[in-house]
């Protein structure tokens, strides 16, 4: 059963299109394995309609619509939508990279202009990821397995969240299968150790 879910306000930005594109792959991830966060979005969602409904009505110019479709240029017909990746499988497309004994990471989107990346982690049962903080916001969705750290124990499908404040020593649990998590970072990391210090700008983490 999930435990955890993506913050109102990650929720809310999500709603309004305001999250980092990565961010946005990792809350899909969990709003697929997550009802109760898609009756929140739904509500959110219908608030905000209904907010919009509410203001006055601003008066158009004659040609705005044409004027409007003139800039847009030319629309080929709408294709249905692929299906949103959402497992392990769906995401593990790519290699893995050894990070040391039982830790792989698998890079899904580099980082950006937005100062944003998404990646792939797989750490071994009873395997921890070195201690470290961060320069900014990550969100994480459990795909496989459980992990504890400082904040917490997550397991499949539990969404993880922190920001600068966040100093933490992520471990796998012995549940049986590795863990993988599906992770969004902001800003980059801020490494405790020596191993992680020199493989950090490697990495680009």
């Amino acid at each position: 059963m999930i435990q955890h879910h993506p913050s109102d306000e990650t929720l809310l930005a999500y709603a309004a299109g305001r999250l980092p594109r990565a961010h946005r792959v990792v809350v899909r991830a969990h709003l697929a394995r997550c009802e109760a966060c898609r009756r929140s979005l739904a509500l959110a969602k219908s608030v905000a309609a209904a907010k919009l409904e509410a203001l006055p009505a601003a008066p158009l110019a004659p040609d705005a619509l044409a004027a409007t479709l003139a800039r847009l240029g030319p629309q080929e017909p709408r294709r249905a939508a692929a299906p949103e990746p959402t497992t392990v499988a769906d995401f593990a497309t790519g290699s893995w990279i050894w990070l040391g004994p039982g830790i792989r990471l698998m890079p899904l989107i580099p980082r950006g202009p937005d100062n944003t990346r998404l990646d792939l982690i797989r750490v071994a049962p009873g395997i921890a990821l070195p201690a470290h903080g961060h320069t900014g916001g990550e969100i994480a969705c459990i795909l496989q397995g459980a992990f504890g750290d400082e904040t917490g124990t997550y397991a499949a499908g539990d969404c993880a969240e922190g920001d600068e404040s966040l100093d933490h020593e992520p471990k796998a649990l012995d549940v049986g299968e590795e863990c993988i998590c599906l992770i969004a970072t902001t800003g980059r990391l801020r490494a405790h150790g020596w191993f992680a210090r020199m493989i950090q700008p490697l990495l680009g983490i």
